[in-house]
């Protein structure tokens, strides 16, 4: 066969400009919702906004050479009213499941195409296919992975047994989606390319299935791909003969680097360098002025690639659905967002998704391995791959792939030996039930309904659950899918993880969890209560509700609130008793703090919404004044062997107010004094805090500037200033000037926002990479001393999607900003960028949730779409 390579070059500039803007219908006839107020036949009943209708009609019937007679037959087929306002968010009103997911799936299409469509390629295992092996076999690895895997194969058998609104849904949504493939096609990086093509129900159904798998399979793409046993004990397997041998340098490889290298776990996985999290917080009636519950939803994602989120609002006429809010690219529904009665955002869980085990292998057989007292051997599967060649052949690749009991066998850096593999077992990879898990909280008319929805599906992957009430309601819970292990393999894991130097302490310091897969005690236990074979049922997973509030900042449930710490849990739901992120206890010190609240004792929505745009920093707070006294008493430290004079740096250090705001001078300075010190001398005492950290008291713990180290202290601010003036950077550089979205190439806006690192909750950061094949910017080198990349700070991950709600007794209210804006790349009308500017001012814009504020936005389009059933 011969293909023509596809392509992903881009013009100078990197982003290809959007070709038309957006093109709701096919013959474009739309007009601004408030241009015509004459009160004629196009008002909008919804609101009274007048609006100029168009159809947008996927007629698929064969033509026919005699005219049609008249009829007044209804249409059937799928039919959306869809107003696009302020910024591109459309709001999506339909009778039906199907209609409503047909919009929602064709005004995605509109903005992100692209998106989803590598994101098909990729769980079809077709990467290669149509761009070649990739860089170190990336692509061909991904899918062969994904094949062994088997989410497309496993797809219609799998999402089966959907309630019929469900999969009338899903099927509108895939329908929309294709029928603007067919309108218009794709706008953006894929435009015009040779693998854009229509998607099918069973497509979306396994792209669903790997979103699922983002903190566990999705993680281990690259061992999964590459295990391979030993060389010499498959030579006279012709399965094994007729592999690439791309896998077995790949085995070879990972064989050599195991015998130096036993702490990267990672290795071959998703290069991100800033993992995804999120600050949500509850607030009850106790604390806030309405007496409604008032919710702040804070997720840090990517900028970049499928793990963008997208805006929308979708409406049921019959009543039964009316949900605003943001979800993954390509995910129908709603994931963060509020509805009349409730209001919920998630936070990424500190638990596990998935335990990996250890197996001792049959002497002379490392593809059988001992079970108990018995022997099992491990299954077998030849994939091909057909794999684009630069000159546009494709050429078949075949691989062995191997799996135990448990699931597929990896290529661990501990190595595939003769006497010992590794496997994994994932608890997401079954779950079928996230869309009625997800649809349930959209649609439900109390926080009681909205928490059985949770123990009914008990389908959340790898999210805290952060939810308010319109009765101020505040609710905590972690039903994150959790391996359930007995009390035996529990304690026997954790005396293996305290044994220095043992493979599962190891594995252990990457937040992973080993067992011994050769005794059947470490297999998950199957309680009756549960909603899917080995995970923990909702009642044994971590919860709080209280009037006041609940939060979470990514470490564990131990903290939801500290006046009620939740303990007495299996371990891999999260860690209990141990040091908390500087984020977390800043998050604590934004709710507790008097100041922020103001003379009423009690939160606004403005202030939530000050308090996470203030920038304030934990380590600035706690550590800034000790510094500065160590200032006072001498200026003149030792760097590189040579006297060095600090007093400018100590000047600036004491012009900044601590936050990290565009215009903050010293906020660059402060950030890279504190990332001299190491993550133990941030959280306990060491080099930067003279108390430890003390879990009778995690919020207020570790303190005080170890002024007995003035030397030391001042040494690090010393080593950081001269390499400032030696890069031309000064001391007292505005943060704006060099932290930048690092998505747009010229002239990108300064933003604002911390680091983990920092102490701040609102968090930027740089370098989480996509998963697409979307063409990115490369983030340059980081410096020898400083964090800086080519001498400034590209952000590419963080505060993504921001929102509050408010409850009073006119319904809820809310603000919010998308950061990174709807589309895919740059538009004429600027929505890729527009909600940056916004950003980096430091504040939210409103969001329009009923009919009388979409109405009232002078820039709002509204057309109707249609199509064939």
């Amino acid at each position: 066969m011969h293909r023509t390579p596809a392509s992903r070059s881009l013009p100078t500039g990197r982003r290809r400009p959007r070709a038309i803007a957006s093109g709701l219908a096919v013959s474009l006839a739309v007009t601004m919702a408030a241009c015509n107020d004459d009160g004629g036949e196009g008002t909008d009943g919804a609101g009274g906004a007048a609006t100029t209708v168009t159809e947008v009609v996927a007629d698929t019937a064969a033509p026919t050479t005699e005219p049609p007679a008249p009829t007044t037959t209804v249409f059937d087929g799928y039919v959306a009213q869809v107003t696009r306002t302020e910024f591109g968010i459309p709001h999506i009103v339909a009778d039906d499941w199907g209609s409503l997911g047909f919009g929602q799936g064709y005004t995605f299409a509109e903005d992100r195409a692209c998106t989803l469509l590598d994101q098909v390629i990729k769980v079809r295992g077709e990467r290669a296919t149509w761009f070649g092996a990739g860089e170190d076999d990336t692509n061909l690895n991904s899918d062969l992975a994904y094949r062994h895997l088997g989410l497309r194969d496993a797809a219609p058998e799998r999402f089966a047994d959907q309630p019929d609104h469900l999969h009338e849904f899903v099927t509108g949504y895939v329908a929309g989606f294709n029928e603007l493939l067919r309108g218009f096609g794709p706008t953006g990086w894929c435009e015009g390319e040779p693998w854009v093509q229509p998607i099918e129900v069973d497509d979306l159904y396994a792209y669903l299935n790997d979103v699922l798998l983002f903190a566990s399979s999705g993680v281990l793409i690259g061992p999964i791909a590459t295990a391979t046993p030993p060389a010499d004990a498959t030579a006279a397997d012709p399965a094994a003969d007729a592999s690439d041998d791309a896998s077995d340098d790949a085995s070879d490889d990972a064989s050599d680097d195991a015998a130096t290298d036993t702490t990267a776990l990672g290795d071959g996985t998703d290069p991100t360098t800033t993992a995804p999290g999120s600050n949500g917080w509850a607030i009850g009636s106790e604390l806030s002025a309405t007496g409604g519950g008032l919710l702040l939803a804070n997720p840090h994602f990517p900028w970049e690639g499928e793990r963008r989120l997208w805006e929308s609002h979708l409406t049921l006429t019959d009543g039964s659905m009316d949900v605003y809010g943001a979800t993954l690219s390509g995910v129908p529904g709603v994931l963060i967002g509020f509805n009349e009665h409730v209001a919920w955002t998630h936070t990424v869980s500190a638990g596990n998704r998935m335990t990996l085990y250890e197996l001792t292998l049959v002497p002379g057989d490392p593809t059988s391995y001992v079970y108990g007292d018995e022997t099992r051997e491990m299954t077998s599967t030849d994939i091909t791959v057909e794999v684009l060649q630069d000159d546009g052949t494709l050429t078949e690749v075949t691989r062995t792939m191997w799996a135990s009991h448990y699931g597929p066998m990896l290529e661990l850096p501990f190595g595939w030996t003769t006497e010992r593999a590794y496997t994994y077992r994932d608890a997401n990879l079954e779950n079928a039930d996230v869309l009625e898990q997800f649809v349930g909280m959209a649609t439900a008319t109390s926080l009681d309904e909205f928490v059985e929805v949770h123990r009914t599906a008990n389908a959340i992957p790898w999210v805290n659950t952060v939810a308010t009430s319109a009765d101020g309601r505040a609710w905590y819970a972690d039903t994150a899918a959790t391996p359930h292990l007995s009390p035996e393999a529990i304690a026997a894991w954790q005396a293996a993880v305290d044994t220095e130097g043992s493979t599962a302490a190891l594995v252990g310091d990457n937040g992973a969890v080993l067992l011994d897969g050769s005794d059947p005690v470490n297999e998950w236990i199957d309680d009756p209560a549960a909603t899917r074979p080995g995970i923990l049922p909702f009642d044994l997973q971590p919860q709080l509700e209280r009037r006041d509030y609940v939060f979470n900042a990514n470490d564990s449930h131990w903290i939801a609130n500290p006046a009620a710490p939740l303990t007495g849990f299996s371990p891999l739901t999260g860690p209990e008793g141990v040091p908390q992120s500087a984020r977390t206890r800043m998050n604590v010190i934004l709710l507790t703090d008097p100041a922020v609240r103001g003379d009423d004792g009690l939160f606004s929505a403005d202030e939530v919404e000050a308090a996470i745009m203030s920038q304030r920093a934990l380590h600035a707070e706690l550590a800034l004044p000790g510094v500065l006294t160590a200032c006072g008493r001498t200026t003149l430290v030792l760097v590189d062997e040579r006297p060095y004079d600090i007093a400018p740096a100590c000047a600036v250090l004491a012009g900044w107010d601590g936050r990290y705001t565009t215009d903050a001078r010293g906020a660059v300075l402060w950030r890279e004094f504190i990332g001299q010190f190491s993550g133990d001398d941030r959280s306990d005492a060491g080099a930067l805090y003279l108390v430890g950290f003390d879990p009778a008291d995690p919020i207020g713990t570790p303190n005080t500037v170890n002024d007995v180290r003035d030397v030391d202290l001042l040494q690090r601010l010393g080593v950081v200033a001269k390499r400032m003036t030696e890069l031309g950077i000064p001391l007292d550089v505005a943060l704006g000037e060099l932290q930048v979205d690092g998505r747009v190439v010229d002239d990108p806006v300064g933003v604002p926002g911390g680091t983990n690192t920092d102490g701040t909750a609102s968090i930027v950061g740089c370098c989480a990479n996509g998963g697409t094949l979307a063409p990115e910017g490369e983030p340059g080198e980081r410096d020898e001393v400083l964090s800086l990349r080519d001498g400034r700070y590209p952000i590419t991950t963080g505060n993504s999607f921001m929102m509050v709600v408010a409850f009073g007794p006119d319904g809820p209210s809310a603000r919010a900003v998308l950061t990174y804006g709807q589309t895919d790349t740059e538009t004429p009308d600027g929505r890729f960028t527009a909600q940056m500017g916004i950003y980096a001012s430091g504040s939210l814009r409103e969001v329009r949730f009923t009919p009388e504020q979409i109405a009232a936005d002078p820039t709002a389009l509204t057309t109707e779409i249609r199509g064939q059933r």
